[in-house]
C-alpha cells in the first residue's frame, strides 16, 4: 500500500540554510540523531526541498536520517543576480562542489547515499564523479549527464539560450507560477500514464507544494539556469563513478529519454537500471508504489 504521510509525521524538520559565494542553498532534515548512513535527497528542476516529502515511504521517513537539499536558486534558496551571471564557465565539479561544501556543513566527512530526480540525478551523478569519498551509493531518477533536454522544457532551455527570446521564458516563468491551470499543464507535458498520475494519493498534495514554490522562484534565475543548465557535460568523467549505482527512469519518459539513462548505465560501472514501462518523467505519481519499493530495497 502507498504511503502517504500527513504533515503532523514531519513536526520534528529541521531547516538549514548553506552559505555559499553569491547564494545559499536550503536543506531540510529529519531523524538527525538515527543510526546508519544519511540519505540526501535532491530535487529537480523548478521543484523545491518539499518535493520529496508526500512520497517518502515510513521506512526512510520515520527511521532513517534523511536530508533534503534544494538546488541553486530554488526557494527559499537565494542566489544574486550577479553571481549566477559570473557562471558561464560551470562546469560539473564546479556545480558538484557546491553540493560537497553544503555536506560538508551539514553532515561532516560522513559518507551519504544520494538520491536525485532529474537536475537532482545530474547533481548526484557529478557528486560520484569528482567527491568519492562523499558518496555510498546513488540513486539517479531519470537524471542525465548532459544538460540538454527534450520536449516542452527542452523548448524552454532553447529558447534561454538567446537573448532575443529569453525575455519570453521569463515572461513564462511568471505566468506558469500565477495559473495553477497553467502549471498543471505544464507539469502534464512530462507524464505519460496519466491514469496512474492523477490517481495517486500523492499527486495533489506534491503539485500543491510545488506549485507554491514555483510562485516563489525568480524566472530571471530559473530562465538563466535553464541556460547554464544546457553547457554542462560529464561524460568525460562519469566513467569514474565506482560506488553501487541505481539508474532508474520512465521508459517514455518525455524530457530525459531512455536511451540516455541507458547510456549512463552502460558508462558506469556495475550500475543496475531500472525502467519503469509506460511511464514519463512524473515518477513520483506515475509509479508511486514502484518508486517506494525500490527506494527501500536500494538503500538496503
Amino acid at each position: 500500500m502507498i504511503a502517504a504521510p500527513s504533515k503532523r509525521t514531519f513536526s520534528k524538520m529541521h531547516s538549514h540554510t548553506i552559505s555559499l559565494p553569491g547564494q545559499t542553498l536550503t536543506a531540510l532534515s529529519a531523524n538527525e540523531s538515527a543510526a546508519g548512513p544519511p540519505v540526501v535527497f535532491i530535487h529537480g528542476i523548478t521543484s523545491s526541498v518539499n518535493f520529496w516529502l508526500p512520497s517518502l515511504p515510513p521506512e526512510i521517513r520515520d527511521r532513517r536520517h534523511w536530508i533534503s537539499l534544494s538546488l541553486p536558486g530554488h526557494h527559499p534558496s537565494k542566489c544574486d543576480h550577479r553571481a549566477i551571471d559570473a557562471w558561464d564557465n560551470v562546469t560539473s565539479d564546479k556545480w558538484a562542489g557546491w553540493y560537497e561544501t553544503a555536506l560538508l556543513q551539514l553532515i561532516g566527512d560522513e559518507p551519504a547515499d544520494l538520491v536525485g530526480w532529474s537536475t537532482g540525478g545530474f547533481t548526484s551523478l557529478a557528486m560520484a564523479a569528482h567527491f568519492p569519498q562523499r558518496v555510498r551509493s546513488m540513486l539517479s531518477i531519470s537524471g542525465f549527464a548532459i544538460g540538454k533536454w527534450l520536449g516542452l522544457i527542452g523548448r524552454f532551455q532553447r529558447m534561454s539560450l538567446s537573448s532575443l527570446t529569453r525575455w519570453m521564458v521569463r515572461l513564462g516563468f511568471g505566468s506558469v507560477g500565477r495559473r495553477r491551470l497553467l502549471f498543471d499543464l505544464v507539469i502534464r507535458s512530462g507524464v505519460v500514464d496519466t491514469k496512474a498520475f492523477h490517481s495517486s494519493p500523492v499527486y495533489e498534495e506534491t503539485l500543491r507544494d510545488w506549485f507554491a514554490a514555483f510562485g516563489q522562484h525568480d524566472a530571471v534565475i530559473m530562465a538563466e539556469l535553464f541556460r547554464k543548465i544546457s553547457r554542462v557535460n560529464l561524460s568525460d568523467c562519469i566513467d569514474r563513478i565506482n560506488c553501487p549505482t541505481l539508474i532508474a527512469g520512465g521508459d517514455l519518459d518525455p524530457y530525459i529519454p531512455a536511451s540516455h539513462s541507458r547510456w549512463i548505465a552502460d558508462q558506469v560501472r556495475g550500475a543496475e537500471l531500472v525502467l519503469w514501462p509506460g511511464s514519463g518523467h512524473m515518477f513520483f505519481a506515475e509509479r508511486t508504489q514502484e518508486y517506494q519499493d525500490l527506494l527501500v530495497r536500494w538503500l538496503k
